[in-house]
């Protein structure tokens, strides 16, 4: 039998060249909104997408770091 070349969970996608910073943000910003207006009637909805928003803005400031060291080390 021969080997399979597979590389799920081996290969991490490049975050930056995904998403931009500003289409992370705007993102951030619709699911906080849509978890805010969604609040009283679905609560489930809303935390999820609390969690979503949150998951984002976590990338959002690994991004943010990574560009960060990158122009410290660029000095």
């Amino acid at each position: 039998m021969s080997k399979q070349f597979c590389k799920v969970g081996q290969v991490k996608p490049n975050l930056k060249r995904l998403l931009k910073i500003e289409e992370l943000q705007s993102l951030y910003n619709a699911f906080i909104e849509e978890a805010y207006n969604v609040m009283q009637t679905d609560c489930s909805l809303s935390d999820y997408l609390y969690f979503e928003a949150s998951k984002l803005r976590k990338q959002m400031i690994t991004i943010e770091a990574t560009n960060e060291d990158k122009f410290r080390s660029a000095l």
